[in-house]
């Protein structure tokens, strides 16, 4: 039997226990409480800069807490990422990358220095869907006659990509092999848009935010889309997938945090951003430069990961694509 006097100094400390460990857990479930840093593999100025800049000021206002965004580009997203695995997985440093990073890379080099699997996809942010474009100037009308020739002279057709590996390659590699064409690439530092309205090369697969402008003044033709439906910004031009059921090829920008983050910091940074993805003033951002809003849940955005992995895995076997 406990005595009086010792019950007397128990329940005091008994309570202040629990009252720290409440603190605690408090503490522990508060965040975020100090500034946030996002690793953007992408110079300054990209899109993907452009747009998680845009995601950190609206963070930044729901959460009360600073935004940085850090630019750290190189060797196809490798450099950045990598900052971001080295980095302690509590939510405070996260990753804000195009979907190249987590499906092309790990099965285009043959060493990484981080895995795919180091990352908690949180939220798919945008789609940006690709077009298949020629010049205003050019013969081909559909994509119907850019088969045609370029069946009929094997290799002789070029076309422009961003360089080995990154989606405008990917995805016409994709349709090369959907077609049974062969297609002679040739890769540009900066997209090759400029070579493409001049007819220095026949044909590009591009990301729609650099080629809608020149769409809209009509120097360059659009043929196709890389999405599954035809688009809001270009509803006259026929999907890839009219031609070849199945085909998708559009990239995306997403939202990771480092695995080992708490679930409840996962769940935080996932409905705010999913807040912002579905704001009227996100939509009229992105339809300014052809751009989908996605949002969605952390399983919806794992789901998407692991088919395109599955689609460029089979494009990168089939065409013996590899980087060191």
């Amino acid at each position: 039997m406990t005595h009086p006097t010792l019950r007397a100094i128990q329940c005091p400390l008994v309570a202040l226990a629990l009252l720290a460990t409440g603190s605690a857990a408090l503490a522990q479930e508060r965040y975020p409480s100090k500034p946030i840093r996002v690793i953007v593999p992408f110079p300054a100025g990209t899109a993907p800069d452009v747009m998680a800049r845009y995601w950190g000021d609206r963070v930044s206002r729901q959460l009360q807490q600073p935004v940085l965004v850090e630019n750290k580009a190189g060797a196809s997203t490798i450099v950045g990422t990598q900052a971001v695995a080295a980095a302690p997985a509590d939510g405070y440093t996260l990753l804000y990358t195009a979907s190249g990073t987590v499906t092309i890379n790990p099965f285009v080099y043959k060493k990484l220095p981080y895995q795919a699997q180091d990352l908690v996809p949180v939220t798919r942010m945008l789609s940006i869907p690709l077009v298949i474009s020629v010049s205003s100037q050019s013969p081909y009308k559909t994509v119907a006659d850019l088969i045609k020739d370029a069946k009929a002279r094997p290799g002789s057709v070029s076309y422009a990509s961003y360089g080995v590996g990154t989606v405008p390659h990917m995805s016409m590699a994709y349709f090369a092999n959907s077609a049974g064409l062969k297609l002679n690439h040739v890769p540009y530092r900066d997209g090759g848009v400029t070579d493409l309205i001049a007819g220095r090369v026949d044909v590009a697969f591009s990301p729609i935010a650099d080629v809608l402008q020149h769409i809209r003044s009509g120097k360059i033709r659009p043929l196709a889309v890389s999405s599954a439906h035809r688009l809001e910004s270009l509803p006259q031009v026929p999907t890839v997938a009219e031609a070849f059921p199945g085909f998708e090829g559009d990239s995306w920008h997403g939202l990771f945090a480092l695995k080992g983050t708490p679930q409840s910091v996962i769940e935080v940074l996932g409905n705010v951003s999913r807040q912002i993805a579905a704001s009227d003033d996100y939509r009229r951002f992105l339809a300014e430069q052809g751009l989908v809003p996605v949002g969605g849940s952390s399983a919806d955005f794992v789901q998407t990961i692991g088919a395109e992995s599955v689609r460029w895995a089979k494009v990168v076997k089939d065409n013996d694509i590899t980087l060191e």
